[in-house]
């Protein structure tokens, strides 16, 4: 198959990016609600990651945002977290700093963009809370990656087993480590009811039916108001997020453009999320990789043809002559068939000059209706 073109591969990059960027995004902005966390750390990681005895003490009440911009000092450059979130302890000073990054492709480097993160949270700690400093105590911090995307993720969550073999033998002075991971499409599917605002929100992000989508709106607009004014940047994030979605379905990002609000979307759902118009796109997106493979399959056979012919002519070259080689390849043309080619290459090593070469070249290459292919003069 033909390398793809520089327009092709700029098409296919905005394609990309029109999926991702705007979930990644979207989950950035689903997760900035407080009652949205809240409930997703109180149903999916107290209790389960967090100990229950230490969970018990936490007041997700007094949830509130943390710094999520951060200066490198050596370095002079900024580097930013998605989220970060502080829960406190109810009858001690000490709190949970939470560090949530969206992520819609696997990342092998995680654990260790992780690891960096944390220590520039710790490192503005140190600097700006004078209760920290009072104590010389540090919080915890619990990374949690939000994955929002399709396939399972292949990639460590642990910065150990990151480490080259070596490293790991010196453990416990190397890094160990761990991230949170939350597939959020896993999620979803598992989900048997939308009792919450965060279940909702799941439910609508990655439903494909219209009728549910519908219901799952409804839910979160009666679980969670004031995330859904239909100008608030929750709403267009949401509708981001399903746009996206549609595109990944097929869609064209014209076709979807004009879907800016959560409202918008009802009656496109209907056009896109329609069970004969989404058979269509699949059975559409099915055939055209079927095409594709056929023509990558008949362009690998010409490249292969090509290449072989070129090393015969070359191969004559040097044992005949620069005119020989000529000659073979105007030959050449005229034979379609894979094993008469070869029968020609095995002349190479037959024959003992070039005029013999071509002659006897030329009759192995005398096409199926007879006629003769004109040889030429050695």
């Amino acid at each position: 198959m033909a390398p793809a073109s520089p327009r092709d591969h700029s098409a296919r990059d905005r394609r990309r990016r029109a999926v991702h960027q705007p979930k990644d995004k979207s989950a950035k902005a689903f997760y900035g609600d407080k009652q949205v966390v809240a409930e997703f750390l109180a149903e999916r990681v107290l209790g389960k990651v967090v100990p229950a005895e230490i969970a018990a003490r936490l007041d997700l009440d007094g949830l509130s945002k943390g710094q999520t911009e951060y200066v490198d000092l050596e370095f002079r450059k900024v580097r930013h977290a998605d989220l970060v979130w502080r829960a406190p302890f109810r009858d001690t000073w000490l709190y949970v700093v939470f560090l949530f990054e969206a992520q819609s492709k696997p990342d092998w480097r995680m654990p260790a963009r992780i690891l960096l993160e944390t220590a520039l949270i710790y490192d503005d700690l140190l600097a700006r809370d004078l209760e920290v400093r009072r104590r010389r105590k540090l919080p915890p911090v619990l990374p949690i990656v939000v994955y929002v995307g399709e396939g399972p993720w292949p990639w460590p969550t642990r910065m150990e087993d990151l480490l080259a073999g070596e490293a790991r033998a010196i453990l416990p002075f190397a890094l160990g480590q761990e991230f949170v991971l939350v597939w959020e499409a896993l999620e979803a599917r598992a989900l048997a009811s939308a009792d919450t605002s965060w279940a909702a929100g799941l439910r609508l992000r990655y439903t494909r039916d219209r009728g549910e989508f519908v219901k799952a709106y409804g839910r979160l607009r009666e679980l969670l108001p004031e995330l859904l004014p239909e100008d608030g940047v929750a709403s267009r994030a949401l509708a981001t997020w399903v746009r996206s979605a549609l595109i990944e379905d097929g869609a064209k990002e014209a076709e979807v453009s004009r879907l800016q609000r959560l409202g918008d979307l009802e009656r496109v759902a209907q056009t896109f999320w329609g069970a004969e118009r989404l058979a269509e796109r699949r059975k559409g997106r099915a055939e055209g990789r079927a095409v594709g493979r056929a023509q990558g399959r008949k362009e690998a056979t010409a490249r292969a043809r090509r290449e072989q012919r070129a090393t015969l002519v070359r191969q004559a070259g040097r044992k005949f002559g620069s005119e020989t080689a000529e000659g073979l390849a105007s030959l050449l043309e005229g034979v379609g068939d894979s094993e008469r080619v070869a029968e020609i290459a095995d002349l190479i090593i037959d024959c003992t000059s070039g005029g013999d070469f071509l002659a006897r070249a030329a009759r192995l290459g005398t096409p199926e209706d007879g006629s003769t292919p004109s040889t030429p003069e050695p």
